[in-house]
Protein backbone atom coordinates (compact mmCIF):
# COMPACT_ATOMS: atom_id res chain seq x y z
CA UNK A 1 0.00 0.00 0.00
CA UNK A 2 1.56 3.36 -0.92
CA UNK A 3 1.95 5.83 1.28
CA UNK A 4 -0.76 8.44 0.27
CA UNK A 5 -3.40 5.61 0.63
CA UNK A 6 -1.71 4.41 3.88
CA UNK A 7 -2.14 7.85 5.03
CA UNK A 8 -5.92 7.87 3.99
CA UNK A 9 -6.63 4.89 5.80
CA UNK A 10 -4.90 5.89 9.23
CA UNK A 11 -7.08 9.19 8.67
CA UNK A 12 -10.17 7.19 8.23
CA UNK A 13 -9.62 4.93 11.21
CA UNK A 14 -8.25 8.03 13.41
CA UNK A 15 -11.46 9.91 12.62
CA UNK A 16 -13.87 7.45 14.09
CA UNK A 17 -11.62 7.22 17.35
CA UNK A 18 -10.69 3.75 16.68
CA UNK A 19 -8.79 2.03 19.49
CA UNK A 20 -4.94 1.73 18.37
CA UNK A 21 -4.59 -2.50 18.33
CA UNK A 22 -7.78 -1.71 15.82
CA UNK A 23 -5.95 0.09 13.70
CA UNK A 24 -2.90 -1.91 13.85
CA UNK A 25 -5.12 -4.57 12.74
CA UNK A 26 -6.89 -3.30 9.99
CA UNK A 27 -3.41 -1.78 8.43
CA UNK A 28 -2.05 -5.19 8.69
CA UNK A 29 -5.20 -6.95 6.55
CA UNK A 30 -4.58 -4.59 4.04
CA UNK A 31 -0.96 -4.82 3.39
CA UNK A 32 -1.01 -8.41 3.35
CA UNK A 33 -4.05 -7.95 0.36
CA UNK A 34 -1.25 -6.22 -0.75
CA UNK A 35 1.48 -8.43 -0.73
CA UNK A 36 -0.34 -11.28 -1.71
CA UNK A 37 -1.20 -9.47 -5.33
CA UNK A 38 2.13 -7.65 -5.94
CA UNK A 39 -0.20 -4.75 -6.44
CA UNK A 40 -1.80 -1.47 -5.41
CA UNK A 41 -5.25 -2.03 -3.43
CA UNK A 42 -7.14 0.23 -5.70
CA UNK A 43 -6.06 -2.06 -9.09
CA UNK A 44 -7.97 -4.77 -7.44
CA UNK A 45 -11.30 -5.42 -7.93
CA UNK A 46 -14.36 -8.05 -6.24
CA UNK A 47 -13.36 -11.15 -7.68
CA UNK A 48 -9.14 -10.58 -6.86
CA UNK A 49 -10.37 -9.93 -3.30
CA UNK A 50 -12.97 -13.18 -2.83
CA UNK A 51 -10.18 -15.28 -4.35
CA UNK A 52 -7.87 -14.19 -2.11
CA UNK A 53 -10.63 -15.01 0.92
CA UNK A 54 -11.11 -18.32 -0.76
CA UNK A 55 -6.98 -18.87 -0.13
CA UNK A 56 -7.04 -17.63 3.23
CA UNK A 57 -10.02 -20.57 4.17
CA UNK A 58 -8.61 -23.87 1.63
CA UNK A 59 -4.74 -22.77 1.63
CA UNK A 60 -4.14 -20.97 4.69
CA UNK A 61 -6.47 -23.30 6.37
CA UNK A 62 -7.27 -19.77 8.74
CA UNK A 63 -10.31 -20.45 11.27
CA UNK A 64 -13.44 -18.46 10.03
CA UNK A 65 -13.23 -15.92 12.78
CA UNK A 66 -9.58 -15.34 11.51
CA UNK A 67 -10.57 -14.95 8.12
CA UNK A 68 -13.52 -12.36 9.54
CA UNK A 69 -10.87 -10.12 11.38
CA UNK A 70 -9.16 -9.80 8.06
CA UNK A 71 -11.82 -9.12 5.98
CA UNK A 72 -13.25 -6.02 8.50
CA UNK A 73 -9.79 -4.35 7.93
CA UNK A 74 -10.18 -5.04 3.85
CA UNK A 75 -13.94 -3.36 4.06
CA UNK A 76 -12.96 -0.50 5.60
CA UNK A 77 -10.75 0.29 3.66
CA UNK A 78 -12.69 -0.07 -0.13
CA UNK A 79 -15.79 1.16 2.12
CA UNK A 80 -14.00 4.52 3.93
CA UNK A 81 -10.72 4.98 1.67
CA UNK A 82 -11.86 3.92 -1.91
CA UNK A 83 -15.25 4.78 -1.84
CA UNK A 84 -16.40 1.72 -3.03
CA UNK A 85 -19.13 0.33 -0.55
CA UNK A 86 -20.16 -2.40 -3.11
CA UNK A 87 -17.34 -4.66 -2.49
CA UNK A 88 -18.69 -4.89 0.96
CA UNK A 89 -21.80 -6.28 -0.18
CA UNK A 90 -19.73 -8.66 -2.37
CA UNK A 91 -17.27 -10.34 0.29
CA UNK A 92 -19.24 -12.30 3.15
CA UNK A 93 -18.61 -13.29 6.17
CA UNK A 94 -17.88 -16.67 6.90
CA UNK A 95 -19.80 -18.58 9.30
CA UNK A 96 -18.56 -18.93 12.53
CA UNK A 97 -19.29 -22.45 15.07
CA UNK A 98 -21.79 -21.44 17.93
CA UNK A 99 -20.11 -22.76 21.21
CA UNK A 100 -21.13 -23.54 24.40
CA UNK A 101 -19.40 -21.49 26.60
CA UNK A 102 -17.18 -22.99 29.34
CA UNK A 103 -18.56 -21.96 32.87
CA UNK A 104 -16.68 -22.89 35.97
CA UNK A 105 -18.50 -23.75 39.15
CA UNK A 106 -18.32 -21.63 42.17
CA UNK A 107 -16.24 -24.78 44.25
CA UNK A 108 -13.66 -25.17 40.84
CA UNK A 109 -13.31 -21.02 40.60
CA UNK A 110 -12.31 -20.95 44.55
CA UNK A 111 -9.48 -23.79 44.17
CA UNK A 112 -8.35 -22.02 41.12
CA UNK A 113 -7.82 -19.13 43.20
CA UNK A 114 -6.77 -20.74 46.38
CA UNK A 115 -3.84 -23.05 44.47
CA UNK A 116 -2.12 -19.36 43.34
CA UNK A 117 0.23 -18.33 46.18
CA UNK A 118 1.40 -14.58 44.19
CA UNK A 119 -0.36 -12.41 46.01
CA UNK A 120 -0.36 -9.76 43.01
CA UNK A 121 -2.14 -13.16 40.54
CA UNK A 122 -4.58 -13.90 43.24
CA UNK A 123 -5.77 -10.13 43.49
CA UNK A 124 -5.88 -9.64 39.25
CA UNK A 125 -7.81 -13.00 39.34
CA UNK A 126 -10.46 -12.04 42.02
CA UNK A 127 -10.90 -8.80 40.37
CA UNK A 128 -11.27 -9.96 37.11
CA UNK A 129 -13.70 -12.81 38.57
CA UNK A 130 -16.11 -11.17 41.04
CA UNK A 131 -16.06 -8.25 38.94
CA UNK A 132 -15.87 -9.62 35.16
CA UNK A 133 -13.58 -6.86 34.11
CA UNK A 134 -11.38 -7.69 30.90
CA UNK A 135 -7.47 -7.80 30.55
CA UNK A 136 -7.40 -4.49 29.35
CA UNK A 137 -9.66 -2.77 31.75
CA UNK A 138 -7.78 -4.36 34.81
CA UNK A 139 -4.11 -2.71 33.50
CA UNK A 140 -6.24 0.32 33.08
CA UNK A 141 -7.70 0.27 36.65
CA UNK A 142 -6.58 2.84 38.42
CA UNK A 143 -6.85 3.93 42.48
CA UNK A 144 -9.12 6.65 41.76
CA UNK A 145 -11.76 3.77 39.78
CA UNK A 146 -12.14 2.09 43.40
CA UNK A 147 -14.97 2.84 45.44
CA UNK A 148 -14.75 0.89 48.41
CA UNK A 149 -17.54 2.85 50.36
CA UNK A 150 -19.99 1.47 48.12
CA UNK A 151 -18.21 -2.01 46.86
CA UNK A 152 -18.04 -0.56 43.49
CA UNK A 153 -15.47 -0.54 40.50
CA UNK A 154 -15.80 2.64 37.85
CA UNK A 155 -14.58 0.90 34.60
CA UNK A 156 -13.17 3.65 32.90
CA UNK A 157 -13.42 3.38 28.38
CA UNK A 158 -14.03 0.09 28.63
CA UNK A 159 -15.58 -2.03 25.76
CA UNK A 160 -16.42 0.23 23.24
CA UNK A 161 -14.80 3.33 24.58
CA UNK A 162 -17.61 2.87 27.19
CA UNK A 163 -17.63 3.70 30.99
CA UNK A 164 -19.44 1.42 33.38
CA UNK A 165 -19.69 0.16 37.38
CA UNK A 166 -18.91 -3.06 38.06
CA UNK A 167 -19.44 -4.67 41.65
CA UNK A 168 -16.33 -5.32 43.44
CA UNK A 169 -16.96 -7.92 46.12
CA UNK A 170 -15.55 -8.49 49.85
CA UNK A 171 -13.44 -10.90 49.18
CA UNK A 172 -11.89 -9.22 45.94
CA UNK A 173 -11.15 -5.65 48.16
CA UNK A 174 -9.43 -7.85 50.65
CA UNK A 175 -7.31 -9.23 47.62
CA UNK A 176 -6.60 -5.62 46.89
CA UNK A 177 -5.70 -4.57 50.41
CA UNK A 178 -3.32 -7.27 51.03
CA UNK A 179 -1.42 -6.59 47.64
CA UNK A 180 -1.36 -3.19 48.32
CA UNK A 181 0.46 -3.55 51.56
CA UNK A 182 2.84 -5.84 50.09
CA UNK A 183 3.27 -4.20 47.17
CA UNK A 184 3.08 -0.80 46.87
CA UNK A 185 3.26 0.86 50.52
CA UNK A 186 7.14 0.82 50.19
CA UNK A 187 7.14 0.61 46.31
CA UNK A 188 9.33 3.95 45.23
CA UNK A 189 7.07 3.64 41.74
CA UNK A 190 4.49 6.23 42.11
CA UNK A 191 1.70 5.24 39.85
CA UNK A 192 -1.66 6.23 39.19
CA UNK A 193 -2.36 2.68 38.41
CA UNK A 194 -3.15 -0.14 41.05
CA UNK A 195 -1.55 -3.24 39.13
CA UNK A 196 2.53 -2.32 38.37
CA UNK A 197 5.01 -4.62 37.21
CA UNK A 198 6.96 -6.03 40.08
CA UNK A 199 10.04 -6.76 37.82
CA UNK A 200 12.81 -4.92 36.08
CA UNK A 201 11.88 -4.29 32.38
CA UNK A 202 14.18 -5.09 29.70
CA UNK A 203 15.75 -1.50 29.93
CA UNK A 204 15.98 -1.82 33.92
CA UNK A 205 13.28 0.07 35.04
CA UNK A 206 10.08 -0.53 36.46
CA UNK A 207 7.11 0.26 34.71
CA UNK A 208 4.26 2.55 35.76
CA UNK A 209 1.79 0.25 34.18
CA UNK A 210 1.11 -3.33 32.91
CA UNK A 211 1.76 -4.19 29.00
CA UNK A 212 -0.11 -5.83 27.46
CA UNK A 213 0.62 -9.31 27.92
CA UNK A 214 1.58 -8.99 31.26
CA UNK A 215 -1.67 -11.22 32.20
CA UNK A 216 -1.84 -13.23 28.95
Amino acid sequence: MNSKLREQMVYELELRALDEKTQKAYINSVERLVRFYNKSPDALNVKDIREYQHYLLTEKKYKNNSVNRHLAGIRFFYKNVLHRSWYVDALPRVKGPKLIPIVLSEQEVSLMINSINSVFYKAVLMVMYSSGLRNTEVRNLKISDIDNQRNLINVRCGKGKKDRQALLSPLALSALRTYWRLYRVNNPVQSDHIFIPNKNSYNGELKKSLSNTALA
